[in-house]
């Protein structure tokens, strides 16, 4: 049965994760070890040039998994009375892009865009030592050259703050760059607390029916309780002890100019688990069982608890709401407004029911997932409140970011300053985008969005969307924007000749990343013992 096996936990862990992402097995094995011959095995650093900017600080807030329409500044809000009063009102202070989206998806295929400013499509897989197993997810390559490097080299103290779990497990590299950063613990199924081997009840998230009907999902759930067992000791919630954490460094170095700090929220990803003074908002039912935790694959759910699932992730992004809004006002108390530039963004959205989907995925790459907010403010307001039309993407940020600070980007940079956008001093620096999401690709202009498999000798034109289903050929998707906003209606079927066309421009578009998006992780031994590259764990 398909919905038997879609936990979350099943799902990230086993091979059939593989099957949704389009690994291939051992076909997808060959492919990257294959690509790894062409190369030289090992690389050498180079330090990104010292040079001077215009001493302004460079304050970074995600928000994982917000999506745009939780802003008014975007349109109609997808539930009429979610509450950001927070950012509802920062977004008058800034420029909002209304055409933003990641290149390479998920969470850490993602990150590498955004501390990297480069394009990552083509991806390659590499196995990995932990539960996501994914083209492109795995840490920085070694020659990488990062945004928090290239301030740190421009005379910058830079400050990670994150509760992102992936991009702190063993073996990632994604802290590089930054004087201190703080791992907050106890997202997810990051092994903080201890769950015993009788795992404990857990009827209190899921009722006994739903528990049975995902196999696995007990032992997910049973690990992120230990986990609030022990966060809950410093929070309300993560967002709660992230934006405290922010608050604190800010505390101790708002006046240490020029400074970057970066902050990593990963709510409002699932679990959907809102304090109760935020989900009472949206939710007048009973509480329990909570129902915190979505289903990956595409299954048959009653209509209560999808109304549960959007109430909670709606108390979520109240939450975030709310808590950015403390950071902001010890931002702007600290008179930081004068002199940051500073960003909200966020990685990807989510499914709240359409399509009978929730969450992410390969199959799931349409507006609601792959639209993200981007807003940023200059210190003097400058075209506050001027909304940017045109396509910009997550590895654009990082030179368009140095350029508001006067600084110029390393040479591996390959994203564009998009800032002329904002300016008006060009319309716009792409007309189409292409993203991938395993072996799953994107192209969207205007006009359609389009997917299909982008590599199918990887793939195996086989995908499955949840562990234990029957693989199925993977069937291209069209929407027709200009009539279909919301991307409900596929129409691939009507228009061929879109399809054709729409697929060679995103085939064209990763074949020109060919040998550019690959690296290596392992760095060349040199006689130079002479550079010193500190960092501090806080």
């Amino acid at each position: 049965m398909a919905g038997q096996n879609s936990s979350r936990r099943n799902f990230l862990k086993t091979t059939a994760m593989a099957a949704a992402a389009g690994l291939g097995g051992r076909a997808a094995e060959a492919d990257a070890q294959s690509g790894a011959a062409e190369h030289e095995c090992g690389s050498i650093w180079e330090r990104p040039p010292k040079q001077h900017g215009n001493n302004l600080n460079l304050i970074v807030i995600v928000s994982d998994t917000f999506r745009f329409d939780n802003l008014a500044c975007y349109g109609p809000k997808w539930l009429e009375n979610l509450e950001t009063p927070n950012l509802d009102r920062f977004s008058k202070e800034c420029v909002v892009f209304e055409d933003a989206y990641p290149e390479g998806m998920p969470t850490i295929v993602i990150r590498r865009t955004l501390y990297t400013g480069r394009r990552v499509i083509p991806c390659y897989y590499f196995r990995q030592h932990e539960p996501v197993q994914l083209p492109g997810w795995h840490p920085l390559y070694n020659e990488d050259q990062t945004l928090s490097e290239t301030l740190y080299e421009a005379g910058y103290i830079t400050t990670l703050i994150s509760d992102l779990p992936h991009q702190m497990r063993p073996g990632k590299n994604f802290h590089r760059g930054f004087h201190t950063f703080q791992w907050i613990r106890g997202q997810e199924f990051d092994y903080y607390g201890t769950a015993p081997h009788q795992l404990p009840d857990v009827s209190d998230i899921g009722s006994p029916e739903y528990l049975a009907r995902f196999p696995g999902i007990q032992e997910f759930l049973a690990q992120y309780k230990a986990n609030r067992n022990l966060w809950k000791q410093q929070g309300e919630s993560l967002s709660q002890i992230v934006s405290d954490r922010a608050i604190q460094w800010l505390r101790g170095n708002f006046d240490q100019r020029p400074f970057y700090l970066h902050v990593e929220m990963f709510d409002s990803h699932e679990p959907w688990d809102p304090p109760q003074r935020f989900l009472e908002k949206y939710w007048k039912g009973p509480y329990t069982p909570s129902f915190i935790e979505p289903p990956y694959g595409t299954v048959e759910l009653s209509d209560e608890i999808k109304k549960r699932f959007r109430a909670n992730y709606a108390g979520e992004v109240s939450c975030v709401d709310y808590w950015i809004g403390q950071l902001l006002h010890t931002i702007r108390g600290y008179g930081l407004l004068d002199n940051s530039v500073i960003v909200f963004m966020s990685d990807h959205g989510a499914m709240l029911g359409e399509h009978g989907q929730f969450l992410k995925g390969p199959d799931k790459m349409r507006g609601q997932v792959t639209h993200v907010p981007l807003m940023i403010r200059m210190p003097d307001q400058r075209l506050a409140g001027k909304k940017v039309s045109g396509f910009v993407q997550i590895h654009d940020y990082m030179p368009t970011l140095l350029h508001l600070l006067g600084l110029k980007p390393p040479a591996r940079v390959t994203g564009t300053n998009f800032w002329p956008m904002a300016t008006g001093d060009t319309r716009s620096i792409k007309d189409l985008v292409v993203q991938t999401y395993g072996w799953v690709g994107s192209a969207h202009d205007h006009e359609w969005s389009y997917t299909e498999i982008w590599k199918p000798e990887a793939h195996q034109d086989k995908f499955a969307v949840t562990p234990g289903a029957t693989p199925a050929p993977y069937k291209p998707q069209l929407y027709n924007l200009q009539h279909d906003p919301q991307e409900l209606t596929d129409v691939a079927d009507r228009y061929p000749d879109v399809c054709r066309r729409m697929s060679a421009k995103m085939k064209e578009y990763i074949a020109s990343g060919e040998g550019l998006t690959y690296g290596s992780f392992n760095q060349k031994p040199s006689l130079n013992t002479g550079e010193v590259y500190v960092q501090q764990s806080k």
